[in-house]
């Protein structure tokens, strides 16, 4: 005889799945902004952001609250875009700054205090794709990222953009694990880690 454990009804069910974000487009909203210094030393924007609306409103809190339950000191916010700004960068930064510009009709003020403040809240639109990583067992899987910012009006005549697969072709049998949300996406380790009540308190990079 199997007999309950004490304070089984009253348990979170750890199943170890989690629904994948669909590749489309989205309107995001953005909780917070911060730079930092890359691990080559490039100086980068960084953004932690949420769908703002329709069927996947709030996807990364959710994932966020249900990671929380499992391990609460070390919960990930998975929603995390970043930009080099120096170089190379520096085009696809101002077209970021535009298109955030644009969906909420105001214009950022550079070189101002705290000025990073001033973005959150503020909208985007997302193209979203799905990627092929190889694990760390060498099998293949699919996640989902954030590939491009646009502006929310530009969403309409954006195209979806393509699955990007491994250069030697897809994986025979690609892994359909909902856990795939959880692997990181082209920001590297851009998952940031959020103690226990930051969503009131603003949500910190470090």
């Amino acid at each position: 005889m199997i007999r309950k454990p004490e304070g089984y009804d009253q348990a979170p069910a750890y199943t170890g799945e989690f629904q994948q974000l669909p590749k489309g487009k989205y309107v995001c909203t953005i909780k917070q902004v911060a730079t930092q210094v890359s691990k080559n030393n490039h100086e980068q924007f960084v953004i932690l952001y949420d769908i703002a609306e329709g069927e996947y409103k709030d996807f990364f809190k959710k994932m966020f609250d249900s990671d929380r339950e499992q391990n609460p000191s070390g919960a990930k916010w998975r929603g995390v875009f970043k930009q080099n700004m120096n170089g190379k960068g520096t085009p696809w930064l101002k077209g970021i700054i535009t298109s955030i510009e644009r969906s909420n009709n105001f214009a950022f003020q550079w070189d101002k205090e705290n000025n990073e403040k001033t973005l959150v809240g503020k909208r985007f639109g997302g193209l979203f794709r799905r990627r092929q990583y190889e694990k760390d067992d060498k099998s293949r899987a699919m996640t989902t990222e954030l590939f491009q910012i646009r502006s929310v009006a530009g969403l309409a005549e954006a195209e979806i953009p393509e699955d990007s697969l491994l250069p030697d072709g897809p994986a025979s049998r690609p892994d359909p694990s909902p856990a795939n949300a959880a692997m990181p996406s082209f920001v590297g380790d851009g998952f940031m880690s959020i103690p226990e009540g930051a969503e009131d308190e603003g949500i910190p990079f470090m």
